[in-house]
């Protein structure tokens, strides 16, 4: 059998593949994060959710579903799961649209400006933490990153 495999060079380098890191790097923010906001019986996902609903309503008088799911990049139905596990814990409020089935408003209750005060303190602390040996480049990098995956 033939030891050099293109694959098997590549798997002695995988530790340092951009993928590879990026997942890791992933997978421990989702640990730290996420024990940040289990005292705040949030995920992260819908800590999302609710900062992108606070950001929206910052701009605009309404904010509606379809929205939330652009700006989050979730799709729909989980964006609509996520809305109404929120709305169970009396963070949002939703309204249907007269005249369209689908179409949903979505308002912060108190309750839920609150808990998104509170965990935007705490998630900000966190990222400062986490991210703090980052240089601006990285952020713009992962920004310009991103913004590929816009059209995919």
């Amino acid at each position: 059998m033939d030891k050099n495999l293109p694959s098997e060079d590549l798997i002695d380098k995988v530790h340092k593949a951009p993928g590879f890191l990026l997942w890791q790097i992933e997978m421990c923010w989702q640990r730290i994060i996420n024990k940040v906001l289990a005292d705040l019986d949030l995920t992260y996902t819908q800590f999302i959710v609710l900062t992108i609903c606070g950001w929206i309503s910052k701009t605009q008088k309404n904010v509606y579903q379809h929205q939330v799911a652009k700006h989050s990049k979730i799709d729909r139905m989980m964006t609509s799961r996520i809305l109404t596990s929120l709305e169970k814990k009396e963070y949002v409020n939703r309204i249907k649209i007269e005249g369209d089935a689908r179409a949903k408003l979505v308002i912060l209750t108190p309750k839920g400006k609150k808990i998104l005060d509170l965990s935007l303190k705490q998630v900000s602390a966190m990222e400062n933490s986490f991210f703090k040996p980052s240089d601006r480049n990285f952020i713009d990098s992962m920004d310009d990153i991103l913004s590929d995956c816009d059209n995919l």
